[in-house]
């Protein structure tokens, strides 16, 4: 049985994820060493994945079912090897569900857009009932609580790889990545996982469980602790603890950043540092998209989430629960805000909104020189984005 796998978000909950849903679908996040995407297509063996997501998206993001039968997944959901085996025991018009009637999934030969939303509804369907327990990223912060346990999930896939070297289980190093001979590599806590073209120069200290994506540069004199990722194209240096970066963003010189998520195509400049803890030890609240207003997380360690495409001057300073949005520009020698809106630029003299013109001239001329391609459709959701956060800035 031939099976197209789309990941499903349009429902409103997918705000909560703001900004880092702003521009991709969740099925589109980094969570342990893939996306959510590449995750899927790993565990069915297909590279027929495809999204039913926010119309802004769709251009970028689109549906694509070419098969007999549809398996649409809620790209929230999280694998673990219990909900694998009943997502693959679907019959065609089965919907799993949670203990809480939840759906996670629906097996379907339906193709459209609008027929998929109306049959995800429908009472034709049989409902069988998923009791296990299951992770899911309903909150921004889920994503670096979850990561460490992702990382261990995928490291199966990894582990099968034939262009690398498997130790024990533990330690996976592609053969195109360079390991510096005085590297630590400390598997003790969990798998780390090096891939192509990776290089960890010397007086490096990495702790898993962790992951260094493709083409990544760990800068000497890093110490990595438990649970991060570093997403492909990125370059990394001085402590980093609880943290998933997207990819293709910089975080280059001396720095402490923990209990945070960084979107694509940022850059942290030399001294960033973030506070995770509060001084009274008291609970930390973000910034939430949804009703414009402070959320609790029930978090004691939250540190910042970054939206693509934002930059942060030297020596900036960012507080517990600090929540910044796409395309945002800012260099302030006093604490960041903790709430930053999308194409935000600030500075100790001023907070106004970025001339959309003058962000995307500097993002051409950040990809030619980077050699990164921005296309039309890009252009298209970031234009978007910028018209829907007018309210929010305010300037």
């Amino acid at each position: 049985m031939s099976i197209s796998l789309v990941l499903f978000d349009r429902f409103e909950g997918r705000n909560h994820l703001l900004p880092l849903v702003a521009t991709r679908p969740i099925g589109n996040l980094r969570v342990g060493a893939f996306t959510l995407d590449q995750k899927w297509s790993h565990i069915f063996e297909t590279e027929d994945v495809s999204y039913l997501t926010e119309d802004y998206l769709s251009s970028k993001f689109p549906l694509n079912n070419s098969s007999e039968f549809v398996l649409l997944i809620k790209a929230s959901v999280l694998p673990n090897s219990g909900l694998v085996r009943a997502l693959k025991n679907l019959k065609a018009n089965e919907k799993l569900v949670d203990a809480n009637g939840e759906w996670i999934a629906l097996l379907t030969q339906t193709r459209s857009k609008e027929e998929l939303l109306l049959n995800l509804h429908s009472s034709g369907n049989k409902i069988v009932s998923y009791l296990d327990s299951y992770d899911a990223l309903l909150y921004v912060e889920d994503i670096f609580t979850y990561n460490a346990s992702q990382i261990e999930y995928d490291a199966q896939f990894i582990f099968q790889e034939k262009n690398g070297n498997t130790l024990e289980n533990h330690l996976y190093i592609a053969d195109s990545a360079q390991v510096a001979p005085d590297v630590v590599l400390n598997t003790s806590r969990g798998p780390i996982l090096i891939l192509d073209n990776a290089v960890l120069e010397s007086h490096n200290v990495i702790h898993g469980p962790t992951i260094i994506g493709k083409n990544v540069r760990v800068k000497s004199g890093t110490i990595i602790y438990p649970n991060v990722t570093v997403g492909d194209n990125s370059t990394v240096c001085g402590e980093l603890n609880n943290v998933v970066i997207w990819g293709n963003s910089a975080k280059g010189h001396y720095g402490y950043l923990g209990c945070a998520v960084i979107g694509d195509g940022c850059n942290l400049g030399a001294g960033t540092l973030n506070s995770n803890l509060k001084n009274d030890w008291s609970e930390i609240k973000v910034y939430d998209y949804v009703g414009n207003n402070f959320r609790n997380t029930g978090l004691l360690k939250c540190g910042v989430f970054i939206g693509d495409h934002s930059m942060l001057a030297i020596s900036s300073k960012l507080n517990t629960g600090t929540i910044i949005g796409v395309g945002a520009q800012v260099a302030m020698s006093n604490f960041i805000p903790k709430f930053v809106p999308d194409f935000s630029w600030l500075t100790d003299d001023k907070s106004e909104s970025y001339i959309f013109t003058r962000f995307m001239d500097m993002l051409s001329r950040k990809a030619e020189i980077k050699k990164e391609a921005i296309t039309n459709k890009d252009k298209e959701i970031l234009e978007y984005i910028y018209k829907q956060t007018k309210q929010i800035r305010n300037y």
